[in-house]
């Protein structure tokens, strides 16, 4: 996402300054009726982009630690996302492929060569940015564009020896690999592949051939057609999930008569193509392989016969192999976390999620993949195209004090962007990874009064006009990280004049691109909703997810797999010993169970 500077963010929420949330009536009990119990941690986490992903990785993983998670904008479904980047980010390539030349399908906006980075207002990523946050995205969960049975990170065939050089050492003398094949672009291995750079040119997400790239991809390879040691136009990179397999589900089976193919016949319900939120479950065309859907046994570079290649994995042993990073990803995926959840668990979390109608990080289906998910589950979510509709009269501009959040459901997904937007309003970021400034604030602003509404027994007591909040810069020694890890933390006003007062903690973490004072700036707006008593008094943590020498921008606060460095342990460091050093530090309040009116 896009840094903000603070002194012109304070200006802006000044100006679109609103007062919202529920108010203590609209949170008090209901009397009569029967109740259910419900155990509170008094714990949220949340996060924009990185962050929506990291938190619904954590706050489902570690679902007894959190009452509520809010995602917004992010990679929820973790399987697709992969899928998209290898269907769009680094695709386009023709088949066979042709130098200088690309052959993108034209259903889709992108390719390797024009990388949709957003308008000016989509987070402000370049080409080598948007590459940097997919390095650390495989330094965090291992390479899912390629299997490397000697290193996580690495493609296959390389060594660490290529960490010995200096960036300028590694773009001028790519490492050349031969009989390496690959069933789009390289089927006879007759093409050498190589390691390659990138760089920025004039037109932003756009390759540029005539400047020299200068920075390793590291990530992938390219299959070098002119064999001049150097990435050019035209020239494709190999990314590989898995083995070919025919996506049919299960009720296109008994047609799949394909040579080669290891079919399987099995019943052929009707209505099982998948849809994001219509059916979530359905197997055909949901871009992952099922149990019984044919599939090629040539390994992962999809060629026969290429068991001696030591780049190939899993040809001839009688199953379906994924590139077993893939597999590793998706266990830090909320769409598959959410699945394993038992349903008793899942009734003590609340879920808010939000993304723009076009999205260039193409989170908006991932997004609707989980929230269809969630309803397979039997949860059902309210879904809010624009922030307007939450609104009594949606032809009203959204206030979120005007919202009646009890009328709101636990399980939200608001899509904002006008679909009919002006070239000018796209430009400003409508419906964007960000968003127009307005849709920016709607967003802190609807999520915390969702988060307010959603904790039973808040203090919405009205507090003296002059009563102040307090932000504060602190660090937790991790002896798991063998570091100090830095915070933010925002105590709410009153959090000194009332010492005997405990209070609810939301955890909230940016994105990759930002840092943690990008969202302390949310303290200028909740000091005086908290003081009037428009929204209950909470206290806020803002971690850093900056890296350190282990990776480049984003942690993702993940259990890393690493890159040249050992990885670091993030998630474990943030469960095990950040959570207890705010609550030994700060008044937090202790997990409860209580008895609520049932639904």
């Amino acid at each position: 996402m896009k840094r903000i500077r603070p002194c012109l963010a304070c200006l802006l929420l000044l100006l679109f300054f609103a007062a919202c949330g529920k108010n203590s009536e609209g949170n008090d009990p209901v009397d009569g009726g029967t109740t259910d119990q419900r155990h509170y941690a008094f714990r949220a986490i949340g996060g924009f982009s990185m962050g929506a992903m990291v938190s619904a990785t954590m706050g489902l993983r570690h679902h007894t630690q959190f009452d509520a998670i809010m995602a917004m904008g992010g990679a929820l479904d973790l399987g697709l996302f992969i899928y998209i980047l290898g269907n769009e980010v680094f695709s386009g390539f023709c088949q066979p492929p042709q130098a200088e030349q690309m052959c993108r399908e034209s259903s889709l906006a992108q390719d390797y060569e024009q990388m949709d980075c957003g308008g000016p207002n989509a987070g402000g990523f370049d080409r080598r940015q948007m590459i940097e946050a997919y390095q650390d995205a495989v330094i965090a969960w291992g390479n899912f564009a390629s299997y490397n049975p000697d290193h996580p990170y690495l493609p296959a065939g390389l060594t660490e020896a290529i960490f010995a050089q200096s960036k300028e050492e590694a773009c001028a003398n790519p490492v050349r690999l031969e009989n390496y094949y690959d069933w789009r672009f390289n089927p006879e291995g007759s093409h050498p592949v190589i390691t390659f750079c990138e760089g920025n040119g004039p037109d932003r997400g756009v390759f540029d051939p005539t400047l020299s790239p200068y920075h390793p991809v590291e990530i992938v390879l390219a299959v070098d057609l002119n064999d001049n040691g150097r990435r050019d136009a035209g020239e494709p990179v190999i990314y590989t999930t898995g083995e070919r397999y025919q996506d049919l589900g299960a009720d296109g089976l008994a047609s799949a008569d394909e040579p080669g193919y290891h079919a399987v016949d099995l019943p052929d319900p009707a209505g099982d193509d998948y849809h994001p939120m219509d059916n979530p479950l359905g197997s055909e065309g949901n871009h992952r392989r099922e149990e019984g859907e044919p599939y090629l046994d040539f390994g992962l570079d999809g060629v026969e016969g290429t068991t001696d290649s030591p780049y190939d994995f899993g040809e001839g042993n009688g199953a379906y192999d994924d590139n077993p990073n893939i597999i590793g990803s998706r266990s830090s995926s909320a769409a598959e976390l959410l699945q394993q959840l038992t349903d008793e668990d899942l009734a003590q979390m609340d879920f808010y999620m939000d993304v723009g109608v076009r999205d260039h990080m193409r989170f908006r289906p991932v997004t609707e993949s989980f929230a269809g998910l969630l309803q397979a589950r039997g949860r059902p979510v309210d879904v809010y195209d624009g922030f307007s509709t939450l609104m009594p009269d949606p032809q009203e501009a959204f206030e979120a004090r005007e919202v009646d959040w009890s009328s709101v459901g636990r399980d939200v997904l608001v899509r904002y962007g006008d679909p009919e937007a002006s070239p000018s309003q796209i430009e400003a970021g409508d419906g964007g990874h960000v968003g127009t400034i307005a849709q920016m604030l709607y967003r802190f602003f609807a999520s915390a009064a969702w988060l307010s509404a959603s904790w039973p027994d808040g203090d919405f007591r009205r507090l003296p006009s002059d009563s102040r909040s307090q932000l504060l810069e602190s660090t937790c020694h991790s002896e798991i990280l063998d570091k100090d890890w830095a915070y933010s933390i925002f105590l709410p006003p009153g959090y000194d004049e009332h010492p005997n007062d405990r209070y609810p903690v939301l955890y909230l973490v940016h994105g990759s691109g930002m840092t943690r004072d990008d969202l302390k700036i949310s303290a200028v707006f909740m000091e005086p909703w908290m003081v009037e008593g428009s929204i209950q008094k909470f206290i806020i943590v803002f971690p850093n997810g900056r890296c350190g020498d282990e990776c480049i921008d984003a942690t993702f606060l993940a259990n890393q797999k690493g890159r040249d460095l050992p990885p670091l342990r993030y998630e474990d460091a943030f469960i095990q010993e950040l959570l207890p050093c705010i609550d030994a530090s700060y008044r937090t309040r202790a997990p409860e169970d209580l008895d609520l009116p049932a639904e």
